[in-house]
């Protein structure tokens, strides 16, 4: 059985562009519709610059895409095929459109609020959690292999 999900999208051009129809159709909700110019800019290749896209634009769209996040089901199977979320999925496979980078970029700053990074003691704490644990597993092993030689008597 086939587990991966086939694309409803013919390419990752027509996902990038789809992703900025439903970015415009957000803008449009909010009351600060999207010009054509930007989105010809959003569906633009990314620059490894971040000033590629002017600042102005590039607040407004990420203010956009956090709301289409947190609108979207957090459950893949709850949402429609092409939610904003598939769209970038398929439209980060190749070639790299702004409205891709600002969408993964928000993407990681709602991953970061949601998971700290751990400092100090708790980071050490963790740390040797992790390290007991395999050390656990490894002695686990070891007596399943001592058990398992003496119920059936291997030398």
């Amino acid at each position: 059985m086939n587990w991966r999900r086939r694309s409803p999208f013919s390419s990752p051009e027509e996902a990038a562009s789809h992703m900025v129809e439903l970015l415009a159709k957000e803008a449009e909700s909010a009351g600060t519709p999207l010009t054509d110019q930007e989105k010809e800019i959003l569906l633009q290749a990314s620059s490894e610059s971040p000033f590629s896209v002017a600042e102005d634009l590039r607040q407004k769209a990420k203010v956009l895409i956090r709301r289409i996040f947190e609108a979207e089901a957090p459950d893949e199977f709850d949402r429609e095929p092409k939610s904003f979320s598939d769209s970038l999925l398929v439209a980060g496979d190749r070639g790299y459109s702004n409205v891709v980078a600002l969408a993964e970029e928000v993407s990681r700053e709602i991953r970061e609020a949601a998971y700290p990074q751990q400092h100090g003691w708790r980071f050490a704490k963790d740390r040797m959690q992790l390290v007991g644990c395999g050390i656990l597993v490894v002695l686990l092993m070891f007596v399943v292999v001592i058990v398992a030689g003496i119920v059936f008597h291997w030398k």
